[in-house]
């Protein structure tokens, strides 16, 4: 559109050339189609003047010149690059990639490392570093990520691959981690604040955990602002995590997020609870249920929770996609019970056509309305 431009205008002639950032995206290629998509983007970026500071390629089920447009790319100074193939499973990433040496932020789908080059030095100045679907031996992701001094945000989402990986990169603030299975350990991460764990998919829950061990080291010194839990696996509690889990309190964290829980298993119900109880400081505290129509409802009251203890800290509750399950009545019942301070307990239920008939909903917001607060001021706020 830019080089159009140049038809009408006298200096977009020239402007389009040094343009900083460079998208060729699904659209485009669903327009200019397989016989002029490659020699049209070999243009662009043959003609180019100046630096580059973004590079962002959606990379079509044919045949493109991609390892000839990253070694040019990676002269122009360019700061961030997204790569995405959706099609190839095979696809190599071309080794000029590690050439790029300003990269602040990389961005990668569905590629095949091979062994990083030789005289790999690292990126000095990368910030982000995203991969999905990335196939890659633990040796080469070990050296890629501790060569990345000013990294900040890592996620990984179903990597392959990996068997014990260490994250060693102090200047880590923020780890996305989804459907990777692997034991994982953390050493020298002072400055993590945020994790964020989609443990949904353990294959092997046995011989796949969180190394708590090297954990331990880290936790005294970090100071936690936020942990996430998307979608805990059954099969993973079932295993004794949950006894491994808690053997220290994240006394510096202030918010707690557990996502999509079926809570009436016996094991994620105890998860649950422990996990509370780990969290002694937090302001914030927000859970989701998932409905599980084979899940069975007589639970039995929670032996572990200590009648003493106190959330003395905790504002703002929210719990969404309520099922009325006695599990979720029970571990709801608790929360008000130990939340001495709370202002605000916002929930709502699951779409009643999906899971519930209309009446029960009624009735289950009866049976909270009923439950007792320990705090004077907590207000219970339906969010219809």
């Amino acid at each position: 559109m830019a080089a159009r431009m140049g038809v009408l205008s006298t200096k977009w002639k020239a402007h389009w050339l040094s343009l900083r950032h460079l998208r060729f995206d699904e659209a485009f290629w669903d327009e200019v189609g397989e016989d002029k998509g490659s020699s049209i983007v070999s243009n662009i970026l043959f003609h180019h003047k100046g630096p580059l500071q973004k590079f962002s390629l959606f990379i079509p089920p044919y045949s493109i010149n991609l390892s000839q447009w990253l070694s040019f790319v990676s002269r122009t100074g360019v700061k961030n690059i997204f790569l995405f193939n959706w099609y190839d499973d095979d696809l190599v990433l071309p080794s000029h990639i590690f050439e790029c040496k300003e990269l602040m932020k990389l961005k990668l789908r569905r590629f095949v490392l091979n062994h990083l080059p030789r005289d790999f030095k690292g990126f000095a100045n990368l910030r982000s570093l995203e991969l999905y679907y990335i196939e890659c031996n633990l040796d080469d992701f070990g050296s890629l990520i501790s060569n990345c001094p000013r990294l900040t945000l890592l996620r990984l989402e179903n990597y392959i691959g990996l068997g014990h990986f260490i994250i060693d990169v102090p200047s880590l603030e923020s780890l996305v981690i989804k459907h990777v299975f692997c034991y994982i350990s953390f050493i020298n991460v002072v400055r993590l604040t945020n994790i964020s764990l989609d443990l949904d998919n353990f294959e092997n829950p046995q011989d796949n955990a969180i190394v708590y061990d090297s954990f331990q080291y880290c936790v005294a010194y970090l100071y936690f602002n936020l942990i996430c839990f998307f979608r805990l696996s059954c099969k993973f509690l079932d295993a004794g995590a949950v006894v491994k889990w808690f053997p220290l309190a994240f006394n510096h964290m202030s918010k707690l997020c557990l996502s999509e829980l079926k809570l009436g298993r016996a094991d994620v119900y105890h998860f649950v609870f422990h996990m509370v109880q780990s969290c002694p400081f937090i302001k914030e505290l927000k859970i989701s249920f998932w409905p599980d129509k084979a899940v069975i409802n007589a639970v039995q009251q929670e032996h572990d929770c200590d009648g003493n203890y106190k959330l003395a800290h905790l504002l703002k509750v929210k719990i969404t996609e309520i099922t009325g399950s006695l599990a979720e009545l029970k571990f709801i019942e608790y929360v008000l019970a130990i939340s001495v301070v709370l202002e605000k307990f916002f929930f709502n239920f699951i779409d009643s056509r999906n899971f519930r008939g209309a009446n029960s909903e009624v009735q289950v917001l009866r049976d909270l309305l009923q439950l007792p607060r320990a705090s004077p001021k907590a207000q219970l706020v339906w969010l219809k």
